[in-house]
């Protein structure tokens, strides 16, 4: 009783089968095969248009305006800096908080400006890339733990730099997140990934459509050279990151870190939350293609040899196809990589001196 009879044992009924078929199957037809500039502009406009319509973004979010507010003013003069608590509409009664950063004596001249994105982390989100190190002594240990406080980081090297919240971490995460557990309570990606698609969005647009207003608030600000704005993140932060400058020409320089990758090798594989995808995406592409949308601009790849969530050889496997894109642009040189012996973690390493190669320059 209850052991498997031949007939069973000649049947393989996982769904895991199902997945590992189907995609296999799937022809891909926008995956990055051009070979003349004209040919990749071409595909290039096709793979954006795609993205946008698979995300649920046409008609895009009614237009409003910004309208932002300063809520708070701190002077932090051990850093040198000063914070804003700053909110903004992203769409109708839609409202992003965010921390502002900037530096505390700044020179008379426009400064660049970094969009800095935070990912995971229980239920805390800015704070934690803007190094809000008093919210909570979590957000002390993934400072730590993940070098974490990029955002105040680069505004200590004199850039204006913006930390807002992803939809449903934050101060957006009331209500979703456990009381009594914050940091390994219940994580609402999946369920808010689930209402957004069954009103026929997905939730990752939505938090872009947010992050891309930030850029609108950036170029707002009369500190603030709106021509030189970069955007930075980790985690899904590094996801956030690449969909805001593969759907928007505006940055000028890009850090992904610890996201570059297959589809393939972290959704299938690995396996992940609901807030990190478009439906359907990958029967038009796979990630090293959506990425290299980015190019001809500015692009720092940060891979930990040791990240347990995004493997570092699907990571080389992707970053062939970037290659590919910038030398068929004659950029090569803007394509950096930055591969260190570590686990999924912000690297710094390069990032800084990039930013400064294409933003201070």
């Amino acid at each position: 009783m209850g052991g498997e009879t031949d007939a069973q044992a000649a049947h393989d009924f996982a769904f895991q089968r199902w997945v590992d078929r189907t995609y296999a199957r799937q022809q891909r037809p926008l995956t990055f095969q051009a070979q003349t500039v004209d040919e990749w502009q071409t595909w290039q406009a096709r793979l954006r248009e795609k993205i946008v319509e698979l995300a649920g973004l046409v008609p895009p979010p009614e237009p409003c305006d910004l309208a932002p507010t300063v809520l708070e003013r701190t002077e932090l003069a051990d850093a040198g800096l000063i914070r804003e608590k700053v909110v903004y509409q992203s769409e109708p009664e839609v409202w992003v908080p965010a921390w502002l950063l900037r530096p505390l004596d700044p020179p008379a001249a426009r400064l660049p400006a970094v969009l800095a994105l935070h990912g995971h982390g229980g239920r805390w989100g800015k704070g934690q890339v803007a190094g809000d190190e008093e919210e909570h002594e979590v957000v002390r240990e993934h400072i730590a733990s993940y070098n974490y406080d990029y955002g105040r980081q680069f505004a200590r090297r004199g850039y204006v730099v913006l930390c807002p919240d992803a939809r449903v971490f934050g101060e957006r995460a009331k209500g979703w997140w456990s009381p009594s557990d914050p940091v390994r309570g219940y994580d609402p990606c999946d369920r808010t990934g689930n209402q957004a698609a069954i009103l026929g969005f997905s939730l990752l647009a939505l938090t872009v459509w947010d992050d891309r207003r930030g850029i609108d608030y950036l170029q707002s600000r009369p500190d603030v050279d709106p021509e030189r704005i970069g955007v930075a993140g980790l985690s899904l932060g590094g996801t956030r990151t690449t969909y805001v400058s593969t759907l928007d020409d505006r940055p000028q320089a890009t850090v992904i870190s610890g996201y570059l990758n297959t589809f393939r090798a972290f959704a299938f594989d690995q396996g992940f939350c609901g807030s990190q995808y478009v439906p359907g995406l990958v029967r038009w592409a796979e990630l090293p293609d959506i990425t290299a949308l980015i190019a001809p601009r500015p692009l720092l790849i940060e891979a930990g040899i040791q990240d347990d969530i995004f493997p570092i050889e699907a990571s080389r496997e992707a970053h062939q196809t970037l290659e590919r894109a910038y030398r068929l642009l004659g950029v090569e040189d803007r394509l950096w990589r930055d591969e260190f012996d570590a686990g999924h973690r912000w690297s710094g390493r390069l990032a800084y001196k990039f930013m400064d190669r294409y933003l201070k320059a």
